[in-house]
């Protein structure tokens, strides 16, 4: 039978691709103060940016300086790069991934839970931001791709976790190829949005919690993967952290019944903690992570889970599929880049067999 060989994960915000503390700087001034996905921990309060600032400690703005900025970035790059040295150490066969789709492969024409991808490859196309982008924003755009290709979709495996999940009560979503039309609009007013928006955007090939990973450190391999997509930022259906342990774990076991001799890794991207800094429930995920403490992790407050820290899930998952294997941090760093404390909990680690 398949052998499970080890877990990798990293967060995949912008912070961790901009190398400059100017950068941090450059991208905090475009993006935040127009950002309106920012909720406020620990009560989950939405917010404007200006807010959040008129209720922000002071002490936040103590590290908002490229100083601060660049020595957090380079603790960023040093710990990705160790992330890659150990999966080239480990080296698996194959690699499960789970991730979050941000209006990439999915629109509200039908939005699933829970979705496995078993075709032969799946394509991968690289965002192209516009001329007049901010440095920041192309620099970035780059961790997901630079060209166009077909990436290979471990498609046995995919189908044996469908057929196991679905033995196990899970009532999965399944593809085997992209249909590459406009998706329709983005979606109705939801929890964080008080807009419909009528943009339509074309289908944009594998998402970003799974390309960021193979682009910036899976060391430079084209290892075939398992795609598992699972909602956890768009209301109602958004998976919840008891049901994605409870997922990862019923993945393990279709893992360890796949009829094969293959070592395979359980790996993911996002998170932690974002637009606005939640230093407790990052630390808090990564020491249920670091225990294996299904029991933390499955009683992770839906109210701090919100907006894009609803990534952490994605993180839950894997750790429910390393069974006992703990989290060992590699790299934390609470990413505050305004006074605001808006930013990203910037985080990489392997779980250790």
């Amino acid at each position: 039978m398949a052998e499970i060989v080890g877990g990798f994960g990293s967060s995949h915000t912008p912070l961790m691709s901009l190398t400059t503390g100017e950068l941090w700087q450059e991208y905090a001034q475009n993006a935040d103060p127009r950002n309106r996905e920012l909720v406020k921990p620990p009560d989950g309060q939405h917010l404007s940016y200006e807010e959040l600032l008129a209720g922000a400690d002071p002490s936040i703005a103590k590290m908002v300086n490229v100083e601060t900025f660049q020595k957090r970035a380079d603790n960023v790059q040093k710990g990705l790069n160790d992330l890659g040295a150990r999966f080239a150490q480990v080296n698996p066969d194959v690699v499960v991934m789970f991730g979050d789709d941000q209006h990439e492969l999915m629109y509200y024409d039908n939005y699933p839970s829970i979705s496995v991808y078993w075709g032969k490859t799946i394509k991968m196309v690289p965002r192209n931001p516009p001329e007049t982008a901010s440095a920041p924003s192309k620099i970035s755009a780059r961790a997901y791709g630079t060209e166009k290709r077909d990436y290979p979709v471990q498609s046995d495996l995919g189908l044996h976790i469908i057929e196991s999940l679905m033995e196990r009560e899970f009532d999965v979503a399944h593809s085997t190829y992209l249909n590459e039309d406009y998706g329709g609009d983005i979606g109705p007013s939801t929890w964080y949005l008080n807009f419909k928006s009528e943009t339509k955007r074309k289908r944009q090939g594998l998402g970003h919690a799974f390309a960021f990973p193979i682009v910036r450190w899976f060391a430079g391999k084209t290892v075939p993967i398992v795609p598992i997509s699972i909602n956890t930022c768009y209301p109602p259906n958004w998976i919840s952290p008891k049901r994605a342990f409870s997922l990862g774990r019923a993945v393990r076991e279709a893992i360890q019944s796949w009829k094969s001799d293959a070592r395979v890794a359980v790996a993911t991207s996002g998170g932690l903690s974002h637009f606005v800094v939640d230093e407790e429930l990052d630390r808090l995920s990564l020491k249920g992570m670091g225990e294996a403490n299904g029991e933390l992790l499955t009683s992770l407050p839906r109210v701090r889970l919100q907006s894009a820290s609803t990534e952490i899930l994605n993180w839950v998952a894997v750790s429910g599929a390393m069974g006992q294997s703990r989290l060992e941090t590699i790299t934390y760093e609470p990413g505050y880049r305004t006074p605001a404390g808006t930013g990203c909990g910037c985080a990489c680690g392997q779980w250790l067999n």
